[in-house]
């Protein structure tokens, strides 16, 4: 029953492991219309339940000319992946061996699992909502806007009913605190969104840790 915000490339909300059809096609046509609104048989569904696109696909915030200005839509789907293998890490169903979604269930029996092709995520109870800040490649200068969505996912000034977890497996080496993403999560922490931040994985030096965590 917890609400995850993954705040990444977007989820791929087709595939199986999201209760999706979990057709190749289904995604290929999903992906051609992606600035569009979501079929609404395949977005928002009983387990990525909400999110947005504050990008589009040709965003790159290291890129140059037109690639600098995002083109936000209601339709976060996946095209890079990562978001899709953190969403799964964070909350996914499941998948059968034959493909098909996992209805659980969700017990401490190993042998539950044994015979999955993919197995559930941490929390595979809980809902996602994707938040979509990279495009196809490159790098991302709106996480805090994404902050900004999780706290008030309605868009009506009211904190109460924020989202409980922002997950961001991302970040910028040798982070400050007075960055601005830094300073947006301490501020939706304070709000009382549990957030969960990549330390960073940039190698073994002093200070390589990453903002915003």
């Amino acid at each position: 029953g917890q609400k995850i915000a993954i705040i990444d490339t977007g989820i791929d909300y087709t595939h199986a492991n999201f209760g999706g059809p979990g057709h190749t096609s289904d995604y290929d046509t999903a992906h051609a219309d992606e600035a569009s609104p979501a079929s609404p048989a395949l977005f928002p569904n009983a387990k990525v339940a909400g999110g947005y696109d504050l990008v589009g696909d040709a965003y790159d915030a290291g890129g140059s000319g037109a690639a600098l200005t995002p083109h936000p839509d209601p339709n976060p789907l996946d095209c890079g992946g990562h978001g899709s293998h953190v969403a799964g890490t964070a909350a996914a169903f499941g998948m059968t061996a034959g493909g098909a979604t996992f209805a659980g269930p969700y017990d401490a029996n190993p042998a539950t699992y044994s015979g999955l092709l993919v197995g559930p995520g941490t929390a595979p109870q809980a809902l996602l909502y994707a938040l979509r800040v990279f495009g196809c490649f490159g790098t991302t200068g709106l996480a805090s806007q994404a902050i900004d969505w999780a706290l008030d996912p309605n868009g009506d000034a009211d904190l109460s009913d924020h989202l409980d977890v922002v997950n961001m497996s991302l970040g910028s080496s040798f982070g400050g605190v007075l960055s601005a993403t830094a300073v947006a999560a301490d501020n939706a922490a304070l709000a009382g969104v549990i957030m969960v931040i990549s330390a960073g994985n940039s190698g073994d030096t002093f200070f390589i840790g990453g903002s915003p965590a």
